[in-house]
């Protein structure tokens, strides 16, 4: 599945790059002028106008924009940060029970380390060798 999505984001990117490279193409034509019609409106480009040329420029970077920052910052902060946020909870849940369970065990912990080191160091004793320094 790891591959799945990469190969979608990977395709997903390269459609991106290709709708902002055809604007900028049909932004910067050196043919004849440019006539849009749409929803029985009429725009017309490529008459010299500087402020057609600007606003269109305009368009395409705010576009750019949305595409390549702001869709993958809603996309982490709508996905990712409630998972991080519940990974948080579960965290801080299990440090409570861990916390409580050293506290309540500490005086069996403090016996078994005291025992630990009585019986090495008896072991030690009894496996020195007499006349050996």
């Amino acid at each position: 599945m790891k591959t799945l999505f990469k190969i979608l984001f990977i395709a997903t990117a390269l459609m991106v790059l290709a709708a902002m490279f055809g604007g900028f193409a049909l932004l910067h034509h050196h043919g004849p002028d440019l006539h849009i019609v749409m929803n029985d409106e009429e725009l017309s480009l490529g008459s010299g106008d500087f402020g057609d040329w600007l606003g269109a420029g305009i368009g395409l970077f705010v576009a750019g924009v949305v595409c390549c920052i702001v869709v993958p910052l809603a996309l982490l902060l709508g996905l990712a940060l409630p998972l991080l946020m519940l990974a948080g909870v579960f965290g801080l849940g299990l440090a409570a029970l861990l916390g409580v369970g050293a506290v309540l065990g500490s005086p069996l912990i403090l016996l078994g380390l005291l025992l630990f080191v009585v019986l090495r160091n008896r072991h030690r004793a009894v496996n020195a060798k007499p006349g050996a320094v």
